[in-house]
């Protein structure tokens, strides 16, 4: 104490003095959070507590501030905090308790939808039953129907195609130039329908010619192909039930890409080609000429030239491209069964899901195709019956209008479903005794 009863501020120069235990530990000087501040003391002053040292004890242990007295009396000490960078924490500005409510909540749910995020972006490319990238695109408008069905054009649903064992694909390719590309629906100059029965080990490929005259519902009488340019894969496949009597489960509409895409990444496919092809007049992708030439035989072809190979119909006619393109669909099964592929094809699914998702609309998932590839694998070609909608089974007809089509005679196109699609061979369970 001074002379002059004041009390005499300590020297912080001197380390204080404190009691030794067994093992000499340092004096770490720490600063009272601002909440536990004297609140009477001096802005410039901060309230000290004693060190625990017994606490130091533990390795890495920080020091606790607990009690402190000098000159047997608790007193305000002024000190220096330790010169350090501050934390990026300690540089941001006080948002005060409103604020920081706020910031909490934002961080929540900012976190809760990145996590819908990822798991939707992982769930559609390994599932696709969520932002299924080959959905139909909403962005183009479907046509206004403008007439009453005909009920004479309706054909009764085949009784056959109810049952579940069975499943059945309307594929569909078209012919879509890149500046068309998300303006407007393609016709679609290729229709197959394909069926799977792996209860009984039998499949279907049905050539549908895209002029085949009928009654699109809704729209009146049109050619089949501009069906999925009025609305879409859900109308394409009405109408086949419609005209047909057959009920579509699936639909796929691929453009040319894909089939390039396929028939390279299976190392291309071997094709027997009856007759020499040469179409000096084979369209490009601008509306332009590329000849297309191959000679008859057993031709080894990849992506590009199979796909010339399906398109060109100089020297013949629509029905003749249509049993080509059955043939390349064969030649492909083949390749991928003799190479057992498809284990290969399925551990790619994604990518090429992916990478190819503007070229194919479908309402099936990747795993509903990934299964149905492999009900497909186990049907031997020689349990696949395959024809076509060909001159006999339609005539020609010129509209008013001046267009080429085929009206469909209903009777015969009976005939070549019941064989087709094997409705005139008893079933498995039919055979049992």
């Amino acid at each position: 104490m001074a002379d002059d009863g004041s009390k005499q501020e300590p020297d912080l120069t001197r380390p204080l003095n404190r009691p030794r235990s067994e093992k000499d530990k340092t004096i770490r000087h720490q600063a009272v959070p601002d909440d536990e501040v004297d609140e009477h003391a001096k802005p410039t002053q901060l309230s000290l507590r004693r060190i625990d040292f017994d606490a130091l004890d533990a390795p890495g242990a920080e020091p606790t501030i607990k009690s402190v007295r000098i000159q047997d009396e608790d007193v305000p000490v002024k000190i220096t905090a330790p010169e350090s960078k501050p934390s990026l924490w300690n540089r941001l500005p006080s948002l005060g308790p409103g604020g920081t409510v706020a910031g909490v909540a934002g961080l929540l749910v900012g976190t809760i939808l990145l996590g819908l995020i990822v798991a939707l972006t992982i769930r559609a490319v390994r599932v696709s039953d969520a932002l299924n990238p080959f959905e139909e695109d909403l962005a183009i408008p479907t046509a206004t129907p403008n007439a009453t069905p005909d009920p004479s054009f309706l054909v009764p649903t085949v009784p056959a195609f109810t049952r579940p064992e069975k499943v059945v694909v309307l594929l569909m390719g078209a012919d879509t130039r890149p500046s068309e590309r998300g303006e407007v629906r393609p016709r679609t100059d290729t229709m197959i329908l394909l069926m799977a029965d792996p209860v009984n080990g039998r499949g279907s490929m049905l050539s549908v010619p895209r002029d085949l005259y009928v009654e699109i519902p809704g729209y009146g009488i049109h050619r089949i192909n501009t069906a999925y340019q009025f609305g879409g894969g859900q109308l394409a496949m009405d109408t086949i039930q419609y005209n047909l009597g057959v009920s579509v489960d699936y639909f796929v509409m691929v453009e040319f890409e894909v089939f390039v895409t396929l028939v390279d990444e299976i190392g291309g496919i071997q094709v027997d080609v009856p007759t020499t092809i040469y179409d000096p007049g084979f369209p490009d992708d601008n509306f332009g000429y590329d000849p297309f030439y191959i000679e008859a035989g057993s031709q080894w072809m990849d992506g590009e030239t199979a796909l010339k190979y399906a398109r060109t119909r100089h020297g013949d006619n629509d029905f003749e491209r249509a049993r080509r393109q059955q043939d390349v669909i064969f030649a492909v099964q083949e390749q991928v069964i003799r190479l057992d592929m498809l284990p290969t094809l399925i551990e790619r699914a994604p990518a090429l899901y992916s990478a190819l998702s503007q070229y194919v609309r479908t309402n099936m998932t990747l795993e509903g195709m990934i299964e149905l590839a492999i009900v497909a694998q186990d049907i031997p070609q020689e349990q696949i019956r395959s024809g076509v909608i060909d001159a006999d089974y339609t005539t020609g007809y010129r509209t008013p209008g001046g267009a080429s089509v085929l009206i469909p005679d209903r009777e015969s196109i009976g005939d070549l479903l019941n064989e087709v699609f094997w409705l005139d061979a008893p079933s498995s369970a039919e055979s049992r005794p």
